[in-house]
């Protein structure tokens, strides 16, 4: 059974995309989830060249999709071209201190939840990243997210279910890879992806060797 999505397959205005030299054929090479958030409103996973006119002449350049359903119920598309990396002073009511600044820069994920206000005037809770290809600042609303029981095989304690709740990163080890192995790695909510994020993956044999060495650094100091 298909999910209901904001905007329907066959509502996607596959004449508006030629115009900005798009093939229709591209949502083929789409998997079902990323079609859903595509249909949702999202911007798409990967870079799509556009025709594009800068300084008064046509050029081909990459840029994500989104669709937009107005208040009328027409379907528009919106680009999203590369920018230059850069935070603004203030964003959707929010003004972002050093920290965070710097923060954004260096890990490309604010690592915590911040009120925003939409452009309906409400305020609401939003995870924050940098688009790792467009350089676009991401907001997501954090009911966009949600955290599971199990990640990979292994449950997560009550206290990691709320540190990833609230944007912060999270070392989960034990999990199991498709191939059977077992593996570790730390875990974060990433607004540009929609998911949760795995980044500095290590090994069973790697944790075990680790584990190894702390056990005889601690028997060293005992025996000293």
């Amino acid at each position: 059974m298909e999910q209901e999505t904001r905007i329907k397959k066959e509502e996607i205005p596959f004449d508006k995309l030629e115009k900005v030299g798009v093939n229709k054929n591209f949502i083929q090479h789409m998997d079902e989830n990323e079609l859903r958030d595509f249909l949702n409103g999202f911007r798409s996973q990967k870079l799509y060249t556009i025709n594009a006119v800068i300084n008064d002449q046509q050029m081909r350049i990459p840029a994500k999709l989104r669709l937009k359903k107005e208040d009328d119920g027409t379907v528009n598309v919106r680009v999203h071209p590369i920018q230059r990396l850069q935070i603004p002073e203030e964003y959707m009511g929010h003004k972002f201190t050093q920290e965070e600044r710097n923060r954004l820069l260096a890990d490309r994920n604010l690592g915590k939840t911040i009120e925003l206000t939409g452009k309906d005037g409400k305020k609401d809770k939003y995870y924050m990243a940098l688009d790792p290809k467009t350089n676009e600042l991401i907001p997501l609303r954090t009911k966009h997210i949600n955290i599971p029981e199990k990640i990979k095989g292994v449950t997560l304690s009550a206290e990691q279910k709320q540190k990833l709740a609230k944007g912060e990163k999270v070392y989960l080890d034990k999990m199991t890879g498709r191939n059977g192995k077992k593996f570790g790695a730390s875990l974060q909510v990433d607004a540009a992806n929609r998911s949760i994020n795995f980044s500095g993956f290590k090994q069973e044999k790697e944790l075990e060797q680790e584990k190894t060495k702390k056990e005889s650094k601690g028997a060293k100091q005992k025996a000293g």
